[in-house]
């Protein structure tokens, strides 16, 4: 009866039988006999299923189980990032101080050859990415060049000859812009392509997210195009603010940005070694510069826009003191953009002499044709305010570990730059502005630049901040602390 009863029962399991047991004998159980038992296993089964918590309590249990369990998943994923940070950690100090670099084997294992994975089958015959030389980079910024010269005769055809040719997209003025656009994305798309296979993985990096703004740029045209047909073309403030004009100036500036993306992300040092070395710099800083300003050019001094009427307003108009406001506002905002590239450049490099002169005097020139030169004396001022920036950069060395330099720069700059051009506003114009408003507008500049220096440029963060309240360390004898995830310029005096 034994081996009946451990005999195997199909194929992969054995059963065994219930058996009443008795006093006297031991049979298997009856068919009556097992219904009685599952009917009291069931019955069993309900009462502690109704004796559980139930509705929200039981939904409470189960919400608190699962936060266990992603608890102590994160604290373990925390921890293996925390190992392999501290691995790389020591890995760059041991290469600092010309020690071979090892890292920890487990026991009774030996470390496996490392060999080169071979690369996908979809990129198997694509050209490997390699950085775009610093004659491409030159070269893509005068292709924009171009773009952003016919943005801005374009600007000039609208205010003053008020001409539209042929229609909104076929006049000469639209393109030089147009041709501009092409001539910039045919040379970015073309850099170390084979002919025949075209691929993303070759386009040089910092050039990458240029083929996002050609995209923009071909929305923004075919909804110009489909806005104009349903609603007219736009006039005055209308013709710079129209939705899809700002989505066309943002894909634009994508292309345009593309070699300072190139050159910021590139290994070389902070130290630049004169001003032709980082000419590609300069020119794409430059023409994005010249780009926004021209979207905010109702508002430039060197503008200067003057409706009839506004001109010559007596001092006890009504109107007068408006137009004191909006000239400030505009001064402030153009010392903004006057002020933004400076800190930004700083941020990634040692700027050579003549950086910020070229700048600032380029930008305030292309605004100046506007008005067909009507106030380009005032340009002087611009050259002024960036040759100081320039000078204050080589004198102070802003760099991470030297903030308050930054900042001066940021507060320097500016007051040179208004000064002279409330001076030159006097000598060369007859416009002539009260002490208090005219000094006060210079203050008011310089403070705004320190304000934006503060924001670029804020105090170091204690390396502390960020690892208060972590767990310790598996490995109490590590060589080296842990390092903190932050970016580079928030750690210093």
């Amino acid at each position: 009866m034994a081996a009946l009863e451990d005999r195997a029962v199909g194929r992969h399991e054995r059963r065994p039988h219930l058996a009443a047991v008795g006093p006297d004998n031991t049979r298997p159980a009856s068919r009556a006999t097992r219904t009685a038992a599952t009917r009291a296993t069931a019955t069993r089964a309900t009462r502690s299923r109704h004796a559980a918590p139930g509705g929200w309590a039981r939904w409470v249990e189960r919400a608190g189980q699962a936060a266990g369990q992603a608890r102590v998943w994160w604290a373990e994923g925390t921890e293996r990032v925390a190992a392999r940070a501290r691995e790389r950690w020591n890995e760059q100090a041991a290469r600092a101080q010309g020690a071979p670099t090892l890292r920890p084997v487990p026991p009774n294992r030996t470390a496996p050859a490392r060999r080169a994975d071979p690369a996908p089958r979809h990129l198997a015959g694509a050209p490997r990415s390699r950085r775009a030389s610093w004659r491409e980079d030159v070269m893509t910024g005068w292709c924009s060049l171009l773009l952003v010269l016919g943005l801005y005769l374009d600007g000039w055809n609208h205010i003053n000859l008020l001409d539209d040719g042929l229609g909104p997209f076929l006049t000469p003025w639209h393109g030089v812009l147009y041709l501009g656009f092409a001539v910039t994305a045919a040379w970015i798309l073309t850099r170390h392509q084979r002919r025949g296979a075209w691929s993303l993985q070759a386009v040089p990096p910092g050039y990458r997210l240029a083929l996002v703004g050609m995209g923009l740029a071909m929305v923004a045209l075919a909804g110009d195009a489909v806005w104009h047909t349903l609603y007219g073309e736009e006039q005055g403030l209308a013709r710079l603010i129209s939705p899809f004009h700002l989505v066309l100036f943002t894909g634009a500036c994508l292309l345009v940005s593309s070699a300072l993306r190139a050159a910021w992300s590139g290994p070389t040092s902070a130290s630049v070694p004169g001003l032709r070395a980082f000419w590609p710099v300069v020119l794409s800083t430059t023409l994005v510069v010249a780009m926004t300003a021209f979207f905010f050019q109702y508002v430039s001094p060197v503008v200067a826009w003057r409706r009839p009427g506004l001109a010559g307003l007596p001092a006890g108009s009504p109107f007068a003191e408006t137009v004191q406001v909006y000239d400030l506002l505009g001064l402030l905002v153009h010392n903004l953009l006057f002020v933004a590239p400076v800190l930004l450049l700083l941020l990634r490099w040692q700027t050579p002499l003549g950086t910020f002169t070229v700048m600032a005097g380029s930008v305030a020139l292309l605004l100046a044709t506007q008005t067909e030169f009507g106030l380009v004396g005032l340009v002087g001022a611009a050259v002024l305010g960036g040759a100081a920036a320039d000078v204050a950069v080589s004198l102070l060395r802003p760099s991470p570990q030297r903030r308050w330099a930054a900042r001066a720069v940021a507060v320097i700059a500016p007051a040179v730059y208004w000064s002279a051009h409330f001076a030159l506003l006097k000598a060369g114009y007859g416009v002539t502005w009260k002490l208090e408003i005219w000094l006060g507008s210079v203050v008011w500049a310089s403070l705004s630049g320190l304000s934006l220096a503060l924001l670029m440029w804020p105090p170091a963060v204690p390396l502390t901040a960020w690892n208060r309240g972590r767990a310790p360390a598996r490995s109490p004898a590590a060589p080296l602390p842990m390092p903190t995830a932050m970016p580079a310029r928030m750690v210093g005096r």
